[in-house]
Formats: C-alpha cells, structure tokens, sequence
C-alpha cells in the first residue's frame, strides 16, 4: 500500500455493502486509514499483509490504475496459515481480476512464504465468491449457520 491508496482505502472499507463480507463493524477515519498504511511493516510483525490490486497493460487497463486489494491475515506463523480476502472496486468486477489476484497471491503464499493453508470464510449468499475460490481449488471443510470456511491446503 502506498499512501497515495488512502482515499480508496477509505472508500472501500466504509462502504457498508462490502461489510458483510469483511466484518467490519465501524467506520474509519481518514487517520485511521493512513496509520493503518503507514504502520504496516510486514506480515510476520502485523499478521496481516495487504496487497492493491492495480491495473497494467498486460490487463488491458490504464498502468497505474488500482482497482481492489487482496489480504493476508490471522497469519499463524507456527502452523503457516492464514485467512484470504479480495475486494474489487464494484466498476471493475466480473472481468477475471479478482481471478488473476488470488492466483497470484497462492503462488506467493505457497512458494515465498511457505504457507501450508489458506483460509476464507464467506457468506452463504456470496455465490460469486464461492465459485471465485473454488475455481481455485478451495474446498468446504465447514458449513456454518450463514458461511462456508473454505480452505486451500499446499500439497
């Protein structure tokens, strides 16, 4: 994240439709947001790790143009494991980026960070996300009263 991600952040995570899905409960504040880019380090310090997601040519876009981000978190050192979240921006959805990201960030958590399983918890109504993470080879291992946990396990 760079600070220049601010306004986006502050779009994203205080609009109360994308709240369902990420658990949040409160609105930020613009110090919030910038702290919260300031102060992230890395992911073995935070337990979390949030990447933007941003359009370049190879995508067929404008360089430059950030258009979601995709999290690490609950990141547990000991047993390599953490939860996965994506967001795109709600013009640029249904055209394969969220897609694109999450393969990416697989990679990048099985072969950099040597991550044994990803975890995501998504709302039972979110058939979009279902077949996004299943697409990708996430399976049910749980059924709760309103959400799936879906797990992607490094072989």
């Amino acid at each position: 994240m760079l600070p220049s991600d601010a306004g986006l952040l502050y779009k994203w995570e205080n609009d109360k439709t994308n709240w369902q899905v990420s658990g949040t409960k409160k609105t930020f504040t613009k110090k919030e947001i910038k702290d919260f880019i300031s102060n992230q380090k890395d992911i073995y310090l935070d337990k979390q790790l949030r990447l933007m997601i941003e359009l370049s040519p190879l995508l067929k876009g404008v360089q430059g143009d950030v258009i979601g981000c995709i999290d690490l978190f609950n990141f547990n050192e000991r047993n390599l494991t953490a939860g996965i979240g994506i967001l795109i921006d709600k013009k640029h959805r249904k055209k394969g980026y969220a897609s694109d990201a999450l393969s990416l960030l697989i990679v990048y958590s099985f072969e950099i960070l040597n991550l044994r399983k990803l975890i995501c918890n998504i709302s039972a109504d979110n058939k979009a996300s279902m077949k996004l993470f299943q697409k990708h080879n996430f399976k049910i291992t749980e059924k709760k009263e309103d959400e799936y946990v879906l797990q992607l396990v490094n072989q």
